[in-house]
C-alpha cells in the first residue's frame, strides 16, 4: 500500500530560504525604531548665558514633567556666577539663606543646605560652562532657578516651567531696560531715545555715564551695589537691606582682587551715613517698616539708577543725582498717603522740597507724599 501524499515533499534547505526575507523584514523594523525611541528618550537641552546686569540672557523655558533635562550653563561674565533650581515660591528664602551662609560659602559654591534646593551647580568663572542634568519634577509648577553668589539673586533668576505643552524659551533683552530721560516715567521701550528724536523733544547734554557695579563694599551687606554719578560724587546701595547705606566724594572705588574674599576700597571721603531705613508709614512716625523688599533699578539714558522696593505693601521708588551742587534724592511712591523721612541732628543740612518739618522727621501727605524729594550739600571739592 503506497503513502498517501498531499502535496510535494519541502527540503530543509527550501524551509530557510524562505524564512529569509521575514527574519530580513523584522529586522528593518527594529533598526528603524531605534532612532525614534533614542530620540524620545534623549534630555532636552537649555542652554544658558550671562547678560549685563546680573541677569540669565534666558527668562524662562518649558519641559515636560519627568522629562530628562540638561542645562548647559555658560558663564559669559567678569563675576563668579552659579545656578540653582529650587522649589515653586521658594526663590526668595533660598538667596536669603546664601547671603548668611558665612565662612565657609565658598567651599559649598554658595549653595545653602536647604530642602527647597532641586539642584544645583558649582561657582562658574569667566568663559566656563557647566552641565546640569535632572529628571523634571513630575507635578506640573514653576520652578525659579537663580544664581545665589551673594547678592546676585535679587536680579538673576528666571523660571523652568514644568508643563505638559512645553513653548519655547523666553529670552531676556541683550540692554537694560531704560527710562526716556531722567526724570520721566520709566519705560522699558529700547527705542524710548529714538521717539525723543522724532517727536522733537530736547537731548540731555553728552555728559559721563554713571557707573554701577555689584561689589562687596565696607559697611555695608554681601548685596551691595557701588554707584559712581555724574558730578564726582558715589554712594553704596544694600540691595539686601534694600536701602541708601551712604554716600563719599573726592573718587570712587577699587574692587578686590577676590571678589568673594575681599571688600572694596573707598577713593574719597563719607559725608553721610543714613543710620537706618529713613521712612515711615502712616499717621505716626512709629517703628521701622517691618518688611523690605528689593526689587531691582532701571537706568536713565545717563545710565543712573531708580531703585525700587516694596516696603511693607507700600511701592518705593528712589533715584540719586548731583544738582547745583547738591546730592538730590527723589522718592516715587504708591499706595500710601502719609510718609516721614527721619533725619539725624548730626548728619549734614538736609532739606525737603515739600512737607513739614516735626522734629527729626519731615512729614509728606497727601500728594507730597506721592513724589518728593530730599537734598543735602556736597563738599565742595566733589561739587560738579
Amino acid at each position: 500500500m503506497h503513502p498517501v501524499v498531499f502535496g510535494p515533499a519541502r527540503s530543509p534547505n527550501r524551509l530557510r530560504v524562505s524564512l529569509r526575507p521575514l527574519l530580513a523584514a523584522l529586522l528593518f523594523t527594529t533598526l528603524a525604531a531605534q532612532p525614534a525611541t533614542a530620540a524620545a528618550n534623549a534630555p532636552t537641552v537649555i542652554r544658558i548665558g550671562t547678560l549685563p546686569g546680573l541677569r540669565f540672557d534666558t527668562a524662562a523655558f518649558s519641559v515636560r514633567p519627568g522629562s530628562e533635562v540638561e542645562i548647559v550653563y555658560t558663564n559669559n561674565d567678569e563675576m563668579l556666577h552659579n545656578i540653582v533650581v529650587v522649589k515653586p515660591g521658594t526663590r526668595d528664602a533660598v538667596v536669603k539663606a546664601a547671603i548668611v551662609l558665612g565662612a565657609g560659602a565658598a567651599e559649598r559654591n554658595f549653595v545653602p543646605d536647604s530642602p527647597d534646593v532641586l539642584w544645583s551647580s558649582k561657582v562658574v568663572s569667566q568663559g566656563q560652562s557647566f552641565s546640569l542634568k535632572f529628571t523634571a519634577p513630575t507635578a506640573t509648577g514653576d520652578y525659579p532657578y537663580v544664581c545665589t553668589f551673594p547678592g546676585h539673586g535679587l536680579l538673576m533668576f528666571g523660571t523652568m516651567l514644568v508643563t505638559d505643552n512645553p513653548q519655547p524659551p523666553v529670552m531676556n533683552s541683550a540692554t537694560s531696560p531704560k527710562p526716556a530721560v531722567s526724570g520721566a516715567a520709566p519705560t522699558s521701550s529700547p527705542s524710548a531715545m529714538a521717539n525723543m528724536n522724532h517727536a522733537g523733544m530736547t537731548m540731555p547734554e553728552a555728559v559721563a555715564p554713571a557707573q554701577v557695579e555689584r561689589t562687596f563694599m565696607p559697611n555695608s551687606g554681601p548685596a551691595s551695589i557701588a554707584v559712581q554719578l555724574p558730578g564726582g560724587v558715589s554712594y553704596c546701595w544694600d540691595a539686601g537691606a534694600g536701602r541708601f547705606r551712604y554716600t563719599w566724594s573726592g573718587g570712587y572705588m577699587t574692587r578686590p582682587t577676590a571678589a568673594e574674599r575681599g571688600l572694596a576700597r573707598i577713593q574719597g571721603v563719607v559725608f553721610y551715613t543714613e543710620p537706618a531705613y529713613p521712612l515711615r508709614l502712616g499717621n505716626a512716625p512709629g517703628a521701622e517698616p517691618k518688611q523690605i523688599d528689593f526689587k531691582g533699578y532701571t537706568l536713565d539714558a545717563q545710565r543712573i539708577p531708580e531703585f525700587e522696593t516694596v516696603v511693607d505693601g507700600v511701592t518705593v521708588k528712589e533715584r540719586a543725582e548731583v544738582k547745583d551742587g547738591k546730592l538730590v534724592r527723589r522718592f516715587r511712591t504708591s499706595g500710601e498717603t502719609t510718609l516721614w523721612f527721619a533725619v539725624s541732628a548730626d548728619g549734614p543740612v538736609i532739606v525737603a522740597s515739600s512737607g513739614v518739618r516735626e522734629g527729626n522727621f519731615f512729614k509728606f501727605a497727601g500728594a507730597s507724599a506721592k513724589e518728593f524729594t530730599i537734598s543735602m550739600p556736597v563738599p565742595a571739592t566733589s561739587a560738579p
